[in-house]
């Protein structure tokens, strides 16, 4: 698999981690960002609302005893992570693949980041990688950046892809 310039950034990011215990991916959709973080963390949750999703993730990773699939929405983490992890990894837009009017969407992804950001260790990392040539995709990202600055949360930005695809890097209490 070609994996784009964003994909890579975000696993440099990954490998970065020191204290590889626990890791969320948050929006699990075709299973890659879940199987390269099953590698690296004790423990992974991969959430996903589509159960395609869900079907393709468990296809990479059924071999594996570290995964906990989960179908259901993002905004619900905290309802089946009880523990600070170390890392989650947001990938906005839609599944690839599939139906492309399924979609995250601005308030929705604010809303499920804020209460991502609480489960963060104190050193915890936070990926979220923005595709801003979806319908919905620039607004999504203005209003996320908008929230994190409102909210005192720093964090860094790359842009790839013509401006097309943005990362966005957190780490809590930097």
């Amino acid at each position: 698999m070609n994996k784009s310039k964003i994909v890579l950034k975000s696993h440099e990011y990954i490998e970065k981690v020191k204290n590889k215990k626990i890791a969320i991916d948050a929006t699990c959709g075709n299973g890659h960002d879940t199987l390269f973080l099953a590698t690296l963390f004790n423990h992974v949750y991969a959430f996903d609302i589509q159960p395609l999703a869900i079907k393709r993730t468990k296809e990479k990773t059924e071999h594996l005893n570290n995964v906990t699939l989960i179908n259901d929405d993002f905004n619900k983490i905290y309802q089946y992570v009880k523990e600070n992890v170390e890392l989650i990894i947001f990938n906005l837009g839609f599944l690839p693949g599939s139906n492309k009017k399924v979609l995250t969407s601005d308030y929705h992804s604010e809303e499920a980041i804020l209460n991502a950001y609480k489960i963060l260790n104190d050193e915890g990392t936070m990926i979220i990688c923005c595709y801003l040539l979806h319908q919905g995709g620039k607004e999504e990202y203005q209003k996320i950046t908008d929230n994190l600055n409102i909210n005192n949360i720093n964090f860094d930005q790359e842009i790839f892809n013509n401006g097309n695809e943005i990362l966005l890097y957190i780490r809590k209490n930097d």
